[in-house]
């Protein structure tokens, strides 16, 4: 299948711009290379190109070349070009509408190609190649590396580029995050050549999600990540992606696919085998080149849907990662040699080694690392790094080097590659006929997924249809009752047939995940996943899923969803007045308009009375079904918008971010708020709640305090900080505490309440990303709107016993985990330890005051929908019973964002 390795080596050698300036066409004299463009050389040390000098070059390639098509897909989150860059040769170019076309046959939309389609998908048919880069904006090597291989690709007549552009069909994002490629850019040069250099930024570097942004390719809450998913599965169906990143500076210089165990049994083996193939001539061609430093089976797991590219694999896709060792962004790194004859003991690399090395960086960044601790030849790291200066060039070398590896190979192979897709793809729909798609060691059979039309909140189903859609799956509704499994289903029922190519993907993210126990010796513990372990969308939006395990009804009629359905909101009119259920998170969005709009509201339990006049404007986008009827809510009390602030610390929290966005996505309005707003005290007379996001307490204490930190953004809220927020608790103020925030307060406030995880080691207690069943006390404030029984997401965070407390405190459990059989999807080392336990609590003051601590994440990465409810509920409580004070310092603006925002 695959060529000799040695012409991929005569290529890489000759793919300096010195030979292609040599033998360039004649198109090369009329634009400048990257280095006359930008004025040095792409990763020279302390120069980095910034997001619009790139885009500028990129489209004056595309302006002038025929192999070179520039599109922007729309703005990113902050209004920055998102660009996809199509590059082939230029009679591709003249043709790309049909070969689009091909390349859509070839996974069977609109049907399976005839056999005529197939045969000219085989002899006409190009390897589409998606490549995306800085999807992590400190990892900017790859975005500084794309200059350089579109001038090549564009301008060089070498036999081994005119090969590629035949072949292949490039579809290059350039940066997945421009806004964070534009931060980072400026931020390091503000400080360059100050003893600040290396100072870290003190803000998210992606507005929202931070380093979380590649964990987005499910959920598809971002402009960016919506944007590549119709880029991939709604455009171009590519066969293969490959998405760069960096990794940790002190040991491998680059990770090339394979990953390593545990694989996941919905994905198509044939996707791991490809994953190894594509991979290892990455690494041949690096070590062709004499790279040191290059390993695989190493740190990523082939099990989760998290990472970008590894999405791809349920679509029958190669999905490859590369992950190149760091620099201080653009300045080198020098690390000690390693003594071969006193090797340092090895160290796991952990996401908590990781964040290790990256604080003593900080710390003390004088100094060179210390000498690679992994100098073991073997079979998936045959030639060591031995330490040595490590360069941003050599970052843009080495992901050269891996990308036009990539591109050779995927010409060299693109007949079979095609073939093999065809395969998998065919396979696919035989195996959905059959009902087979998935474990084969399993005797279950999944021949549809059923979404039942009536649901807690019908709302949600909705929301899980969208990200399905979005992701390319296509859904159905039924348009009679029907029977399955000898259980009823009504009309509306909307049905996931498995005889579709992206299956695969619709039942991974449905079904519960059973991550498989990974043990390097019979008698050593199971290792835990390298990130979450679930992700069941079903369960995260409280809604109700089932598997048909016999064929659907032959009669069965379905309608093709070209949408996911509008949401509703059901009212009840009588005379001027309106009321409508507060149940889940799109009546929530309802209830904030009207707030925004300064309407009188009242609230009795989960009834919200208001003018329907009013209504009917915040139900704008909404279905509204108005009908009249009489009174249904009697003694109604007024509500009222709570002044919420979030506490942004100057080491930026991921949670903090994706709770903005939540509260942003449900126009929620809100204030951020930093260190120095917390010290200045007098918190109660603008604010009802104050919002602790998940972070120890010691970062929200003591934040970064090195001398490589700028002076304005070192250190935390300090003792005087936490003074304010007792005095805030006591004047009637409420803090809602979330994760390893809720032990500032535990530990510190005389609570009755203790944090069980806080006693327990690792190796007794432990789960990196998990669903777990939650028992809702609706009766609670903090439960309206809840299904008494749902789904919590957990990560390490606390859970809780009630301890003895004072008289003038009320601690009550708004939720708790089950006596039994917690775990609802995913991985949990000591699951029995939860058992009864409590998940959510608050603790009421005498003077008015509340704590509510949440153990879980009621907000985990904007997928949580279920519990969305809860973190609203806990603000709306802030405010309950409060008049609003009348001075000016009382009232509340919402928040614009600016940058000092994040």
């Amino acid at each position: 299948m695959m060529c000799p390795m040695f012409p991929m080596t005569r290529f890489v050698a000759r793919l300096s711009l010195v030979s292609l300036l040599t033998f360039g066409s004649l198109f090369a004299a009329t634009v400048p290379t990257p280095d006359e463009f930008f004025g040095f050389r792409m990763g020279t040390d302390k120069k980095l190109a910034r997001w619009d000098k790139i885009v500028e070059y990129l489209e004056k390639v595309g302006a002038t070349s025929g192999r070179v098509h520039v599109r922007n897909l729309g703005p990113s989150t902050m209004n920055n070009p998102f660009l996809a860059v199509e590059i082939t040769s230029e009679a591709n170019m003249k043709n790309l509408d049909k070969l689009k076309a091909l390349e859509q046959k070839l996974y069977f939309q609109n049907g399976a190609p005839t056999n005529a389609e197939r045969d000219e998908i085989f002899r006409d048919g190009k390897a589409v190649v998606v490549i995306t880069t800085t999807v992590h904006a400190t990892e900017i090597g790859a975005s500084q590396m794309v200059p350089e291989a579109v001038y090549k690709l564009a301008t060089s007549n070498d036999p081994a580029i005119l090969k590629i552009l035949a072949n292949t069909i490039l579809v290059l994002v350039p940066s997945l995050n421009p806004d964070g490629q534009i931060m980072v850019t400026d931020w390091y040069n503000k400080y360059l050549g100050t003893k600040y250099e290396a100072s870290p930024l003190p803000y998210l570097y992606h507005f929202y999600t931070g380093h979380d942004n590649n964990r987005d390719m499910y959920a598809f809450t971002q402009r960016e990540s919506q944007m590549t998913a119709k880029l991939l599965w709604r455009d171009w169906y590519p066969s293969i992606w490959l998405d760069e990143h960096q990794q940790g500076s002190s040991a491998a210089r680059i990770f090339t696919m394979p990953a390593r165990d545990p694989i996941n049994p919905n994905v198509h083996p044939l996707v791991y085998r490809l994953n190894g193939i594509y991979g290892q001539f990455q690494a041949a061609a690096l070590e062709a080149e004499g790279k040191t430093g290059i390993i695989y089976n190493s740190t990523y797991t082939n099990f989760w849907q998290g990472a970008m590219a590894w999405s791809g694999w349920w679509h029958n896709e190669v999905g490859l990662l590369t992950e190149v060792a760091s620099v201080r962004i653009a300045t080198p790194i020098e690390q000690r040699k390693a003594d071969p004859k006193h090797p340092a003991p090895p160290q796991p690399e952990t996401a908590e080694a990781f964040e290790s090395e990256r604080r003593r960086m900080m710390e003390h960044p004088e100094e060179p690392l210390a000498a690679p601790r992994d100098i073991t030849p073997r079979t998936e790291y045959p030639r060591p790094w031995m330490g040595g200066t490590w360069r941003l060039r050599d970052i843009v070398d080495y992901e050269l080097t891996a990308t036009f590896a990539l591109l050779e190979a995927a010409a060299d192979t693109r007949e079979t590659l095609l073939h093999q897709v065809y395969d998998m793809n065919r396979a696919t729909i035989e195996e959905g006929k059959k009902g087979e798609i998935g474990d084969v060691t399993s005797t279950d059979k999944t021949f549809a997924i059923l979404i039942p039309a009536h649901q807690f909140d019908e709302n949600e189903s909705g929301e899980l249809i969208d990200k399905l859609q979005q992701a390319g799956v296509d859904v159905y509704r039924a348009e009679a009752p029907f029977q399955s499994d000898k259980k009823d289903y009504a009309a509306g029922t909307y049905v996931i047939p498995m005889t579709q190519v992206f299956a695969r993907y619709a039942k991974d993210m449905v079904e519960k995940q059973t991550y498989p126990e990974v043990k390097r010796a019979p008698n050593a513990p199971a290792e835990p996943p390298y990130d979450v372990s679930a992700w069941s969308l079903g369960m995260q939006f409280g809604v109700k899923t089932a598997f048909a395990k016999t064929a659907l009804p032959g009669d069965l009629k379905m309608a093709k969803l070209d949408a996911a359905p509008k949401a509703e909101i059901e009212a009840v009119r009588h005379g001027t007045t309106a009321e409508f259920v507060y149940k889940g998170a799109s009546s929530a969005l309802v209830l904030h308009r009207l707030f925004k709009a300064g309407v009188p509201v009242s609230r009795n339990g989960n009834w919200i009375v208001a003018p329907a006049d009013a209504l009917e404007k915040a139900a704008t986008g909404f279905e509204l079904k108005m009908s009249n009827g009489a009174v249904k809510s009697s003694g109604a009390v007024p509500a009222r918008a709570p002044r919420v602030a979030i506490y942004q610390s100057y080491s930026p929290s991921m949670d903090e971010g994706w709770t903005r966005w939540v509260l942003d996505h449900y126009e929620f309005p809100f204030t951020p708020v930093h260190n120095s707003d917390i010290q200045a005290g007098k918190l109660r007379a603008r604010f009802d709640a104050i919002i602790l996001p998940d972070e120890r307490a010691k970062d929200i204490m003591e934040g970064l305090d090195y001398t490589s930190i700028v002076p304005e953004y070192r250190g935390g809220i300090g003792e005087t900080g936490f003074d304010a927020l007792k005095e805030f608790i006591s004047e009637g103020g409420t803090v809602v505490a979330l994760g390893e925030a809720c032990n500032l307060l535990i530990d510190r406030l005389p609570l009755g309440v203790k944090d069980l995880k806080h006693t327990l080691k690792r190796d007794q207690h432990f789960a990196p990303g998990s669903i777990l069943k939650l028992q809702v006390d609706t009766t609670h404030p903090l439960g309206a709107g809840m299904a008494p029984d749902t789904y919590g997401y957990y990560i390490n965070s606390p859970f809780f016993e009630l301890t003895e407390g004072f008289a003038s405190q009320k601690a009550t459990v708004a939720a708790r985990y089950p006596n039994v059989d917690a775990n609802a999807s995913g991985w949990v080392r000591g699951e029995d330890l939860m058992l009864g336990r409590a998940a959510v609590v608050s603790i009421e003051m005498a003077n008015g005051g509340k704590v509510v601590l949440f153990g879980i994440r009621p907000q985990h990465r904007a997928q949580t929908h279920a519990t969305f409810p809860m973190l609203f509920n806990a603000l709306y409580w802030s405010a309950s019973g409060q008049p609003e004070a009348e001075s000016a310092a009382a009232k509340h603006t919402p928040v614009k964002h600016t940058k000092r925002a994040h």
